[in-house]
């Protein structure tokens, strides 16, 4: 099932980034095996950290997108595999087409391999490898070198893509992949105690339930400390959604990822409902009737209409 949360969170703003990384996967694949910083250059560099060439203030990355580096610290550069956490403008010529400052959160996204991403890769991606903490750049995709046929409709040939990205954080792949590790038997406990409260919910077992007047149960396993995931608040959250017969629907576990959401923005009402009972690092389950999940209408392919659901919601940071 797609991701139950980022669909409603922010559906415009990802859905035009997504077809510009369609759009540049049905571009012709570069050749290999150059370095990424002179104006040949044709790959990202995957070279250890402790050896990372100089990169120039001003060139071509490996795709032919045109970048400037605003500020340079020359510090150690992201490799294949890190945490990054950084701030992002796109623009189609002067007008703003998405901006992680106006939504109050910048990009966090574990950098994958090449061949994991749209061939050739957006100017984003080449360009984090240009960058250290603290670090600017602005890339260029001028669309007269794009066919056509591979332009989506509302850019013209005339347009250019402008990306300026700051780079805010690193975190190396081992601490990653180690939280990754320790995430996965998070994961483990935390479904198979979810699935025990399911069926001790449909025995009428469940201790410390509250019911409330909309239908909604829940119990709260952890209050949680520091700020409160009160209405209007951008919140991160780990979540697993499942359905009454045990079997998972979402889990943002399995991804290492919490997903940002809005308290009260009537994603999922039973959600909007329960949050603001907790605070950074609170924990619950939820038992959310229908007509407070999907409705009438579910939502395919996994959600019946008037489907209740279970939730178990970890709040991991408010903003």
């Amino acid at each position: 099932m797609p991701n139950l949360i980022k669909d409603i969170f922010m559906k415009q703003c990802i859905g035009l980034v997504l077809i510009i990384l369609l759009f540049f996967g049905c571009q012709e694949k570069p050749a290999a095996n150059k370095t990424v910083d002179k104006p040949t250059d044709k790959t990202v560099t995957t070279t250890p950290r402790e050896e990372q060439p100089p990169v120039a203030k001003k060139g071509v990355t490996a795709s032919g997108y045109p970048y400037e580096l605003h500020v340079q610290n020359k510090g150690l550069r992201p490799i294949i595999g890190d945490e990054v956490v950084y701030h992002q403008l796109l623009l189609k010529n002067d007008s703003v087409v998405r901006s992680t400052y106006l939504a109050f959160e910048p990009i966090k996204a574990v950098m994958p391999a090449k061949g994991d991403v749209a061939d050739p890769p957006p100017p984003s991606y080449e360009g984090i490898f240009l960058m250290s903490i603290n670090d600017s750049i602005t890339l260029l995709q001028p669309m007269d070198s794009v066919k056509n046929y591979q332009r989506p409709r509302w850019l013209n040939k005339s347009d250019t893509l402008k990306y300026t990205l700051k780079l805010l954080d690193i975190r190396r792949k081992e601490l990653v992949e180690a939280e990754r590790d320790s995430l996965k038997g998070i994961e483990l406990i935390m479904i198979g105690k979810t699935k025990q409260w399911i069926k001790d919910y449909q025995a009428g077992t469940v201790e410390n339930l509250t019911k409330t007047d909309s239908g909604l149960s829940y119990v709260i396993h952890t209050e949680g400390t520091g700020k409160a995931a009160a209405t209007k608040k951008y919140i991160q959250l780990h979540y697993a959604g499942f359905k009454m017969d045990g079997s998972i629907l979402d889990n943002t576990y399995s991804r290492n990822q919490p997903a940002p959401y809005r308290v009260g923005n009537k994603g999922i009402l039973g959600w909007d409902e329960l949050l603001p009972n907790l605070k950074e690092g609170g924990k619950a389950t939820v038992f959310v009737p229908s007509e407070l999940a999907y409705g009438a209408k579910g939502r395919e392919p996994k959600v019946e209409p008037n489907e209740d659901l279970v939730f178990y919601l970890e709040v991991v940071k408010v903003n």
